[in-house]
C-alpha cells in the first residue's frame, strides 16, 4: 500500500541536475516534470515529488558519489588520450550559514571553524578545466595531511600521477613516501628550518630533499603549479555556491560531493568538444 519507494539512482541524478544548476528540490522537480524528452534523456522513468527527493537524501551514501568523481576522472582522461597528469592537493571551507567566509576564519580558532564543513581535494593542474580526482568531506577543523592518505587511495587506479604538489602543511617523511609509492613525484614546499635529508627509512624524502636544493629554480616551477588549486576553489565556489543549505551533517556532506561530481560532470562536457 501506498506509494513505491523512490529509486536512489533517480534521488543521486536530480541531486546532480540541483547543484549543477543551482536549483531548489521544488524547481528541480519542476524542470523534470515540464519535459518526458528531459526525464529520458536522464533515464528517469517514475520522477519522485521534491520532498520525497529531499527526505531520501539521507539514503545516498558518499561512498557512492566518491566513485561517480572516479569514474568521471577516468572518462576526462580517456578523453584526453593523455597516461601522465600532475595534480595537488589541499582544503578548503563550505559554510553552513549564510554570509560566513572561509577566508575570514581559516586561520582563527576551531569554534569558529564549526560553522564549516571541509572539503579535502585531489585536483589536476591541467591549464584548462581542471578537475577532481577525488574528494573527501570532513568537519570544517581537520587538517589536510591526514587526509592525504584517503585521497590518494580513492583515486582511479587507472590515472597515473607525474607530479603532486603540497604546501608546507603536508611536509612530512611519510607524506612524501606515501605519493612515491604510488608511482608520483612528491613536489612538497619546504620549511625554512628544513636542514636534513636524512631519509629514516624514508628514501622519497632523501630524493626530494636533494632535488629542491640542488634544482631549486626548476623545483619552484613543479610547485608553482599548484596554484591551480586555488584558483579551482575559488571557481568551484562562485559557481555552486559558498555555502550548503542543508542542516543534516550528512546530508551536508552529499551536497558538496554532489557539486564536486556536478564539476567533473561539466569537466567531461567540456573536454569533449573541443
Amino acid at each position: 500500500m501506498g506509494r513505491p519507494p523512490a529509486d536512489p539512482r533517480t534521488v543521486a541524478i536530480c541531486l546532480l541536475i540541483r547543484a549543477i544548476f543551482r536549483l531548489s528540490y521544488r524547481s528541480v522537480y519542476s524542470l523534470l516534470a515540464s519535459s518526458r524528452e528531459y526525464r529520458q534523456i536522464c533515464g528517469i522513468k517514475h520522477l519522485p515529488a521534491y520532498n520525497t527527493v529531499q527526505e531520501h537524501v539521507k539514503d545516498v551514501s558518499e561512498g557512492y558519489l566518491n566513485e561517480l568523481v572516479k569514474q568521471t576522472s577516468t572518462a576526462i582522461m580517456r578523453v584526453q588520450r593523455r597516461a601522465l597528469c600532475s595534480s595537488a592537493c589541499d582544503g578548503t571551507g563550505i559554510a553552513t550559514r549564510k554570509y560566513e567566509r572561509w577566508f575570514n576564519v581559516r586561520n582563527s580558532r576551531r569554534s569558529r571553524k564549526k560553522r564549516f564543513v571541509k572539503l579535502h581535494a585531489h585536483v589536476t593542474t591541467d591549464r584548462e578545466m581542471p578537475f577532481f580526482l577525488s574528494a573527501i568531506v570532513t568537519k570544517g577543523y581537520k587538517n589536510e595531511s591526514p587526509r592525504l592518505k584517503c585521497l590518494m587511495r580513492q583515486k582511479s587506479r587507472q590515472i597515473a600521477l607525474e607530479n603532486v604538489t603540497l604546501d608546507k602543511a603536508f611536509l612530512s617523511r611519510r607524506n612524501a613516501q606515501l605519493i612515491a609509492d604510488y608511482g608520483a613525484n612528491p613536489v612538497i614546499q619546504l620549511k625554512s628550518n628544513t636542514a636534513s635529508a636524512h631519509s629514516k627509512g624514508h628514501p622519497a624524502w632523501n630524493r626530494m630533499i636533494h632535488e629542491a636544493w640542488e634544482n631549486k629554480e626548476a623545483y619552484e616551477e613543479r610547485y608553482n603549479r599548484r596554484a591551480v588549486i586555488e584558483g579551482v576553489f575559488s571557481a568551484f565556489k562562485h559557481r555552486f555556491g559558498r555555502e550548503v543549505a542543508s542542516k543534516i551533517r550528512h546530508n551536508q556532506n552529499v551536497e558538496v560531493l554532489c557539486r564536486v561530481a556536478a564539476w567533473n560532470i561539466l569537466a567531461l562536457a567540456y573536454h569533449s568538444h573541443p
